[in-house]
């Protein structure tokens, strides 16, 4: 990588990190662009000129989650003997206990709202979501057919994001863990029989 790519990739990552917080602590509407740039320690223009806005700026926090949290998911399916043991480390792998986690879902959950209002974004999310099922869906077939593949990938996300929702209020990560790890095995056996 030449020395002008690492700068950009670095003050990319100073934006993203500086909005995951800023977003988080303020919510998507009420954050500014100036507290995202000032919270980076950059200016303006270099946030216009890596991001077109703050949905473009959400759009690459999205990509990096999805990549690190899909990324650690499906390594540890690719790992594992059979379904319930893949099932198992997946739930383990997708609640870490880490405050960027839930800056990610404090933001995830307001901007599905706002998407769910705006058909163009909801959109641009959808493309995302299926990349994100598609990626977990190929890592699960290994096991089972790719209807159940499929479906199995779907539960997984949307037990994982009710668990998420719930662990936003009442903090308590060792009951997220748990509803995980019980219920996601749980699903596997509705696509065995």
């Amino acid at each position: 990588m030449a020395k002008g790519e690492r700068t950009r990739a670095r003050t990319v990552e100073r934006f993203l990190d500086a909005g995951l917080e800023v977003f988080a602590e303020r919510g998507f509407h009420a954050a500014s662009m100036d507290e995202i740039c000032a919270r980076a320690e950059l200016s303006r223009g270099a946030f216009y000129s890596n991001f077109s806005g703050k949905e473009a700026l959400f759009y690459a926090l999205f990509d990096r989650h999805a990549e690190d949290q899909v990324g650690r998911i499906t390594a540890v399916i690719d790992g594992a003997d059979s379904l319930d043991g893949a099932i198992a480390g997946a739930a383990r792998a997708a609640a870490p206990d880490d405050p960027d986690e839930r800056r990610w879902a404090l933001l995830s959950t307001e901007f599905t709202i706002y998407a769910a209002r705006d058909p163009e974004a909801a959109r641009r999310l959808t493309v995302r979501d299926v990349v994100l099922r598609e990626r977990l869906s190929a890592a699960l077939a290994r096991f089972v057919g790719p209807d159940d593949a499929t479906t199995l990938a779907r539960y997984a996300i949307a037990l994982y994001e009710g668990v998420q929702l719930t662990h936003l209020v009442d903090r308590d990560s060792s009951a997220a863990r748990d509803l995980l790890l019980r219920f996601l095995p749980a699903g596997l056996h509705t696509v065995e029989s």
